[in-house]
């Protein structure tokens, strides 16, 4: 290489401005960040309350962000189980995944509609985009044989049976009652993950991954199902 080359640019790429690497940003909301100050989770306080945070994320959109939301599901899906619980004797009660899907699919909604009205106010143009996402865990896993993650409510005895007649597992708490457990397995996989990549390099602000996750298992056919169980949303983030 000469002397005289070094150093010397194409008079042609002076005036064009340096390309800078986009940045992407993982953004994770707590399941309570989308209810009220109160606790309260009615539709009107977490639709009050996803429009507080989607302000925040349009700001980083404006900046220049690539973003992934997700976020978590735990009051949600805890209403969820509510209703399972007050109508098992009427229809049968749909499996947490089921209920873990439904969240999703909500939460999603709601944060789209609150995000769209953000960016638009800032005069941004991007198009939002929810994936119900799915994580894959191992059904050998020691979580499966000793669930042990509470959630939902404290519930009396016979109303607990009613459940455990569904094949929920419930433990007794004592005095307070009986109160559902269920496996928390680790992550393996996020099976939905290419989507993700490919909305966000195609700049599209993705919601994904809610609650951690869908669980699903691989059957022997390489085909997946739903099991009944909860994914740490950090672990799943």
């Amino acid at each position: 290489m000469s002397a005289s080359w070094v150093g010397w640019v194409h008079p042609a790429w002076r005036a064009r401005p340096r390309r800078v690497a986009r940045v992407r940003v993982l953004v994770a909301l707590g399941g309570n960040a989308m209810t009220a100050a109160d606790g309260g989770a009615r539709p009107e306080d977490q639709i009050a309350a996803a429009a507080l945070a989607m302000a925040s994320v349009a700001e980083l959109v404006a900046d220049g962000v690539d973003i992934v939301l997700t976020h978590g599901n735990g009051p949600q899906v805890g209403n969820l189980l509510v209703k399972n619980e007050l109508a098992a004797a009427v229809v049968p009660p749909v499996p947490l995944d089921w209920c873990g899907a439904q969240t999703q699919g909500t939460l999603g909604f709601i944060l789209m509609n609150a995000l769209d009205a953000a960016l638009a106010a800032r005069g941004l143009r991007r198009q939002t985009a929810t994936i119900v996402t799915r994580t894959l865990v191992d059904l050998d896993d020691p979580a499966f044989q000793r669930p042990t993650k509470p959630i939902g409510r404290y519930l009396p005895r016979d109303e607990a049976e009613v459940l455990m007649g569904h094949g929920q597992h419930f433990a007794d708490r004592g005095e307070r009652g009986w109160r559902r457990v269920v496996a928390s397995p680790e992550p393996k996989q996020i099976i939905d993950a290419d989507a993700v990549t490919t909305l966000v390099d195609h700049r599209f602000v993705v919601i994904a991954n809610g609650g951690g996750g869908i669980p699903v298992v691989r059957n022997d056919d390489g085909s997946l199902r739903g099991v009944e169980a909860v994914i740490d949303k950090d672990l799943g983030a």
